[in-house]
């Protein structure tokens, strides 16, 4: 019997395991906390949140000679079906959102996999789904050599892991271009933001109008996606599918534009929460990093008061210095809350809560005017003080809705 070991539990670790268990391996799951010498194997895999750069089980695996590849390489050999992948900085769960739900409006029964929550490894397993829609972190990325998606997306690039990589952001932007390592060029689909990338495009926004072919199909403001973050996870969205087969589209427009329509984005992703006191409340969560705060920004009609901080992965944050009219206080908290704030420093006046979320809020309500938006959109990952984003916004709104409710 074969024998793998997989670096780091979890879902995905713990997935893997299953999957290889079924295919009659031997396995044993091991962690940098209990394990300092790597066990011998025939094959290798290692969580996507295992660090490369700080992990000594995984640096003995790069130098050990054996084969070592992600959860996602080890799911994709496994997964006869075709996959759509989709990746990038910023948009790519709401994205692999919508290509699944507009697979199954058309027919197609069609499920999410990989960083939106169910590990491909387990979906391997399903035998009620026929495609599989990917969100492929850089993180999954990195180990995953024979990964070939029939088609696959990349929405954007923007500053964020640096801090994972040797050669920090050169570095990330050739991990997350590996989506399109084994993809032909004309099933390969970049962004609106990589202008001149892709001569193969066929869908553009302008003026928030979807056009294919030069044809308007329908404006923004008939679906539950808003703004320009949302303009390109759309046309990416229906490009991908697109270059999959036109015919889901073509067959039935009418069907397809209603299904764009009844689309519903996830939470923690520039929700509102509600209103009290003259206050709107904001949940944005999901921003974990500059660009993503950029975007929320830009959504906002009123002045903001900004919750920015949590673990900030080395990112650069003075791009949020050309938003300064648009905020009028920050309330900075978490682990990296003082690096953030020394780069914008003087830019808009701020508070430093510590360690403490509820102050944190308390001091955004308390900067808060008339008119204002109270906005969590904190640039930064969440695990110094929660356990993931979801958490942290659940937090929020629940601070929210009390504030709300006795306010309202």
């Amino acid at each position: 019997m074969k024998k793998a070991v997989i670096i780091g539990g979890g879902v995905s670790g713990t997935a893997a395991e299953k999957l290889l268990q079924k295919e009659q391996w031997s396995t044993l799951i091991v962690s940098d906390n209990d394990c300092k010498v790597l066990p011998e194997a025939d094959l290798i895999i290692a969580s996507p949140g295992v660090p490369p750069l700080s992990s000594g089980l995984y640096r003995q695996a790069a130098a050990s000679g054996i084969e070592f590849i992600g959860e996602l390489e080890l799911g994709y050999r496994y997964w006869k079906r075709p996959i759509l992948a989709i990746t990038g900085t910023n948009g790519k769960t709401t994205t692999t959102a919508l290509v699944t739900h507009l697979l199954q409006k058309c027919g197609i029964r069609a499920v999410s996999a990989g960083n939106i929550g169910r590990p491909l490894c387990e979906v391997t397993m399903d035998k009620n789904a026929d495609v599989a829609v990917v969100e492929v972190s850089n993180f999954q990325l990195e180990l995953a050599p024979e990964f070939a998606p029939d088609c696959a997306l990349l929405l954007n690039i923007q500053s964020d892991h640096i801090d994972r990589y040797a050669d920090g952001f050169a570095g990330y932007c050739a991990v997350k271009k590996k989506i399109f390592a084994h993809v032909p060029p004309e099933k390969s689909v970049w962004g609106l933001s990589f202008a001149g990338y892709d001569p193969h495009r066929r869908v553009t926004v302008k003026d928030e109008e979807l056009f294919i072919d030069g044809k308007k199909i329908l404006h923004q403001n008939e679906t539950d996606l808003p703004g320009v973050p949302n303009a390109e996870n759309l046309a990416g969205a229906v490009e991908l599918i697109l270059r999959y087969d036109e015919n889901l589209i073509f067959s039935d427009i009418t069907r397809f534009i209603e299904a764009i329509k009844s689309f519903k984005r996830a939470p923690h992703r520039i929700e509102k929460i509600g209103s009290g006191k003259g206050l709107t409340f904001i949940n944005d969560s999901k921003g974990t990093n500059p660009a993503a705060v950029i975007a929320a920004l830009d959504a906002i009609n009123t002045p903001v008061v900004i919750m920015l901080g949590g673990l900030a992965k080395g990112m650069d944050f003075t791009v949020l210095r050309d938003k300064k009219d648009k905020i009028r206080h920050a309330v900075f908290y978490g682990q990296d809350r003082e690096e953030i704030k020394a780069v914008l420093d003087g830019c808009f006046p701020g508070t430093d809560t510590g360690m403490d979320f509820d102050a944190a809020f308390n001091a955004a309500v308390a900067a808060a005017e008339n008119g204002d938006t109270v906005l969590l959109s904190p640039g930064c990952a969440s695990m110094d003080m929660f356990k993931n984003y979801k958490e942290r916004g659940e937090k929020f709104r629940k601070l929210a809705l009390q504030f709300i409710n006795c306010n309202g």
